[in-house]
């Protein structure tokens, strides 16, 4: 098969506003203070994974 003579275009990834608890512990001390700052001032969701209610967004204070 012949090279492409265009380059493939992808979409621009987005900046990632959701967090999954588990997504958290990787992070770097200075990036998950940011993290979770962000998640407390309600400009971040965080996953609530609890099985009886299913998979759904936290609100920061509820």
């Amino acid at each position: 098969m012949p090279p492409r003579k265009e380059a493939e275009k992808f979409a621009v990834v987005g900046a990632k506003d959701c967090w999954h608890p588990y997504g958290l512990q990787g992070l770097s001390p200075e990036k998950f203070v940011k993290v979770v700052t962000r998640i407390l001032a309600g400009k971040f969701d965080l996953l609530d994974l609890k099985w009886e209610s299913g998979i759904h967004f936290r609100q920061a204070g509820h």
